[in-house]
C-alpha cells in the first residue's frame, strides 16, 4: 500500500476518536466538556488493549518507522560507499582529467532535498509522518547517487556548449575528481544534520527508554539488548570525551596524513552511533536489528584515546 495513502488511511481513523471530535468543537459548558474528556480516556485505557483499530494504528506507524530507518541506515552505508569510491578516484586522477558533472547535479539534487525537509520539519509535524509525506512526492529523498564518470555523449553536450559559449579551455568547464570529493563532503554533512535533527536519534540512558519492544520476547534477546545499550553508551561517551576539546568536522583526507584520517574516522563513528541510538529508539525492534546494532558497535573501539573502525558495509535488516 502505497505510504500517502496509509498516512491519509490512519488519518481517517483517528478522525473516529470521539475524544478527538469533542476537542475540534467548542463547548458552551467546560464542566460538562471537562468531565465528558475524562470519562472518554478511561474507557479507551480500557478497552485499547483490545480495540483492533488502536491496534491496527500502532501496528502501521511501527512499520512505517521500521521503513524510515532503513531508509536512513541504507542511505548512510551507501553515502559512505560512494565516498570512499570518490576518494579513490581522486587518488588515480592526479591531472584531473575525468569529469562528472552529471552525478555532481544529482549530489546536488540530493542535498537540496534533504536541506529543504530540514528546514520545513518544524512546520510539518512528526518526523517519520513528515518523510512518509515527502516521500511520496519526492521519490528521490535520502536516495544517493551512484558516482559514475560522464559518458561520450556527456562530453560531446558539454564540448558544444564550451563552443557555444566561445570557451577554449577545456579544464574551465567541468566537475574534476577533486570538486566531486568536495560535493560528496558537502552531502554528508547535509546528512549529519539530519540524523542530528531527528529527535529520535539520541543516545539515552537504559531506564529511561519507554515504549521499545523486542520480537520476540525471549531472555537471550533481552540480554543482547542489554549489551547493546551499554555498549552505545560506553563508547558514545567515549567519542563525546575525545572530541570535547574541538568540533569534528568533515574535512578532505589529505595523503598521508595520519591526523585528519582520524578525524573522518570520528565523524563517521559519530553517524554510525547516532544511527545505533535510532534504531534502539524504535518503538519496536526485532532481533536481527539488534544483532546489526551489536555487529555496528563492534567496528568501533577505543585504544588509549585512539579510534580503530573496522570496515564493513553492513545492510539493515527490514
Amino acid at each position: 500500500i502505497h505510504g500517502c495513502f496509509l498516512w491519509q488511511f490512519i488519518g481517517f481513523l483517528q478522525s473516529k476518536d470521539p475524544l478527538q471530535s469533542i476537542s475540534t468543537h467548542k463547548s458552551s459548558s467546560p464542566a460538562i466538556t471537562s468531565l465528558l474528556h475524562q470519562n472518554l480516556r478511561l474507557r479507551r485505557r480500557r478497552k485499547s488493549n483490545f480495540d483492533p483499530t488502536t491496534k491496527f494504528i500502532k501496528e502501521l506507524h511501527s512499520d512505517l518507522e521500521m521503513v524510515y530507518v532503513g531508509q536512513l541506515c541504507l542511505s548512510w552505508e551507501i553515502l559512505h560507499w560512494q565516498y570512499e569510491k570518490a576518494m579513490e578516484i581522486w587518488e588515480t586522477d592526479p591531472y584531473s582529467l575525468r569529469r562528472f558533472n552529471e552525478v555532481a547535479c544529482e549530489f546536488q539534487q540530493f542535498q537540496v532535498l534533504i536541506q529543504r525537509f530540514i528546514e520545513n520539519e518544524l512546520f510539518e509535524g512528526p518526523r517519520v509522518q513528515n518523510y512518509v509525506k515527502n516521500r511520496c512526492v519526492l521519490r528521490n529523498l535520502l536516495q544517493v547517487p551512484v558516482i559514475r564518470e560522464d559518458s561520450v555523449k556527456d562530453k560531446r553536450k558539454g564540448r558544444r556548449k564550451r563552443i557555444d559559449d566561445d570557451d577554449n579551455d577545456d579544464d574551465d568547464d567541468g566537475i574534476t575528481s577533486d570538486m566531486l570529493v568536495e560535493i560528496m563532503e558537502e552531502s554528508i554533512r547535509i546528512f549529519w544534520r539530519f540524523i542530528r535533527a531527528d529527535k529520535d536519534a539520541n543516545v539515552v540512558i537504559k531506564n529511561s527508554r519507554k515504549g521499545t519492544q523486542i520480537e520476540p520476547l525471549e531472555p537471550a534477546d533481552l540480554e543482547l539488548l542489554t549489551k547493546v545499550q551499554t555498549s552505545l553508551q560506553k563508547k558514545d561517551k567515549k567519542l563525546k570525551d575525545i572530541l570535547r576539546s574541538g568540533n569534528c568536522i568533515l574535512r578532505k583526507l589529505k595523503k598521508n596524513e595520519e591526523e585528519n584520517s582520524n578525524q573522518v574516522l570520528y565523524f563517521f563513528s559519530q553517524v554510525d552511533l547516532k544511527l545505533v541510538a535510532r534504531v534502539m529508539n524504535m518503538s519496536k525492534v526485532t532481533k536481527d536489528q539488534l544483532f546489526w546494532c551489536h555487529n555496528k558497535l563492534s567496528k568501533i573501539n577505543f585504544v588509549h584515546r585512539k579510534i580503530n573502525v573496522e570496515p564493513s558495509f553492513l545492510l539493515f535488516p527490514c
